[in-house]
């Protein structure tokens, strides 16, 4: 059986006015790093060059047993590009639905995932992952901004009260450009849902912190030595990440 969240209910509303900096972590000493520099949430993934795909289970209790924070992990076992996030067969499914039940029975927060499929949210996918894991939390990441549509994708999960975040980029262009749809997609995720931005800098923190409502942030190549998917975490990048956030 899945165990309970400590967090918060299923479907109760999303501290919105707490400032959340998540970081991606990849081995116990990215997390232990994570941790001492003053992340509240790790996102745990391997395979950062692929976008991010699901830890071996035995990284992650070791991960949990060192660092002593929220985690989410991913929920994803292959991709074909960084922007490609589509289902290959119904045994990839099968795999899924299992790996969802064993990482649901560790200490874990939530699981981070996403599907698509001609061009929307693959939520038949969706649904059937969370059935087999009901009673954890859910992230939906990266894949919405490679929709057709990123408006009508996070509309679309109106019907899962247990996808309480997306995590998006809001888009391409400026840091300006990219801060004027933060409101319409706060708006298409709906209330009691966080908006987690994705595919920061750290010289983009401070303005997003005073200039827009979003209070949820992860963070993967900006904290990282050297800043590429092969880096390490880097204690020091955490530490600036905390000061610019919640200074």
């Amino acid at each position: 059986m899945a165990a309970a969240i400590p967090a918060r209910s299923l479907g109760a509303k999303a501290p919105s006015r707490i400032v959340e900096l998540e970081i991606i972590v990849s081995s116990v000493e990215d997390a232990l790093a994570a941790y001492r520099g003053g992340a509240t949430r790790m996102a745990i993934e391997a395979s950062l060059i692929d976008a991010g795909l699901t830890p071996p289970q035995q990284l992650v209790e070791d991960i949990l047993d060192k660092a002593p924070l929220p985690a989410r992990v991913m929920l994803r076992l292959d991709v074909q590009s960084p922007t490609d996030f589509a289902l290959r067969s119904k045994a990839q499914l099968d795999e899924l639905k299992s790996r969802a039940r064993t990482l649901a029975s560790l200490k874990i927060e939530g699981l981070l995932t996403g599907y698509s499929r001609d061009g929307k949210l693959d939520l038949e996918t969706l649904r059937e992952i969370i059935d087999a894991a009901p009673a954890t939390h859910y992230t939906i990441h990266n894949v919405i901004e490679f929709t057709d549509d990123p408006l009508a994708a996070l509309r679309s999960l109106s019907g899962f009260p247990q996808v309480d975040r997306a995590m998006v980029p809001c888009g391409t262009g400026t840091l300006a450009e990219r801060m004027k749809r933060i409101p319409a997609y706060d708006a298409a995720l709906g209330p009691h849902r966080l908006l987690v931005l994705g595919g920061l800098g750290l010289d983009m923190l401070s303005t997003l912190r005073r200039e827009t409502d979003i209070r949820s942030f992860h963070l993967g190549k900006a904290v990282r030595t050297p800043q590429a998917p092969s880096g390490k975490v880097d204690q020091s990048k955490v530490e600036m990440a905390h000061k610019l956030l919640f200074l």
